[in-house]
């Protein structure tokens, strides 16, 4: 095999681990995740101005922060949420200098404690499909392991000799082989 064909098959494999991780994200995986429903965006957006106002960049960097990076909320999602939010008298809005910064309303947390009181008895309910495919609860290390495996796999594929490439190549396949049969347990 030479080695640029050797290096197609790794790279190729960076692509799926790519792909899969981005999948996972953006909600678009047939892996059982889910993109958060309207319910869990509301409450994130809520939640991330219980403690000081903030414009609508600052919300969402606080929700991707919170998420650990796995889930950045489009700006066209939050916007117009943040005006609903503000018509429906749960966000206050403070404008200077052409700057929007939003603020909860006592009705606001109330509306906040309420939702999370509903989440955490939604929580304590048995699951009945045995598993959480709710992805705003999924931890995120996962995801960050497929995300630095593929920084790994990049770097011997353009580094790597073809033995290297091959043992790496090898060693994934493996991996997947056994991540399976972490599902297959019982």
């Amino acid at each position: 095999m030479s080695n640029s064909a050797m290096k197609f098959d790794v790279r190729e494999m960076f692509e799926g681990i790519r792909g899969m991780v981005s999948s996972a994200i953006s909600g678009t995986s047939k892996t059982g995740l889910s993109t958060p429903s309207g319910m869990q965006v509301r409450i994130a957006v809520m939640s991330t101005l219980k403690g000081d106002a903030k414009n609508g960049k600052e919300i969402i960097q606080a929700i991707q922060l919170a998420s650990g990076g796995s889930w950045v909320p489009k700006a066209s999602a939050i916007y117009p949420l943040l005006e609903e939010l503000t018509d429906e008298g749960l966000l206050a809005i403070k404008i200077e200098k052409e700057r929007r910064t939003y603020s909860l309303t006592k009705a606001g947390k109330a509306a906040l404690e309420e939702a999370m009181t509903k989440v955490q008895e939604k929580a304590a309910k048995p699951s009945q499909t045995g598993y959480n495919n709710n992805w705003l609860e999924m931890n995120a290390t996962s995801l960050k392991a497929g995300a630095k495996l593929a920084q790994a796999l990049t770097q011997v594929a353009q580094h790597g000799s073809e033995a290297q490439q091959k043992r790496a190549a090898d060693l994934v396949d493996e991996t997947r082989r056994k991540v399976y049969a972490i599902l297959a347990e019982d």
